[in-house]
């Protein structure tokens, strides 16, 4: 369903252009030439359906909390960590297990064959919905900064193989 690619410079000039409505424009990047150099550089892949850019994923050191790369929650090395970003315009359409889904099978084509680990912020109920729906457990918290109220949540796939298939709306 989708085709996942190395994100170029044009997908990079997209995304960081994307705008999120409230309580989500936290994910908001602002046109931010850090945020460019990072998908381009870094370990990050775009995702397209039919030929529409759709979303992202990145994975290793890139998908944890910048400012908190060395918490405890993080050394556990079983683990892939997983970020990912959707295109507003596809958010809560019902799309989000299939996508993520497919983020984790393009990691075990990558070879990875450990569980998935995914830092996520405690007020996005989509995105904890999609996870905790795919099998995902909490594991811990990690508090934030007092301007932003909310902690980040850590969660955990031990033994999952995904497949790529359709499934009910989120």
């Amino acid at each position: 369903m989708f085709h996942i690619k190395k994100a170029d410079f044009a997908a990079a000039l997209q995304i960081v252009e994307w705008n999120y409505p409230a309580p989500y424009h936290v994910y908001n990047l602002h046109g931010s030439a850090v945020a460019l150099h990072r998908l381009v550089e870094g370990p990050y892949y775009a995702v397209y359906a039919d030929r529409q850019l759709m979303g992202f994923f990145c994975y290793g050191e890139a998908a944890r909390l910048r400012t908190r790369k060395n918490h405890p929650f993080y050394q556990d090395q079983n683990y892939l960590d997983v970020g990912l970003g959707m295109h507003p315009a596809w958010c809560g359409r019902g799309h989000g297990q299939v996508f993520v889904r497919s983020g984790l099978c393009f990691a075990r084509e990558l070879q990875w064959e450990k569980g998935f680990r995914l830092t996520v912020a405690s007020n996005n109920p989509r995105a904890l919905k999609v996870y905790s729906r795919l099998g995902f457990r909490e594991t811990g918290r990690i508090p934030w900064n007092a301007k932003f109220t909310s902690h980040f949540v850590v969660m955990t796939l031990d033994n999952c193989v995904p497949v790529p298939e359709a499934a009910p709306a989120d």
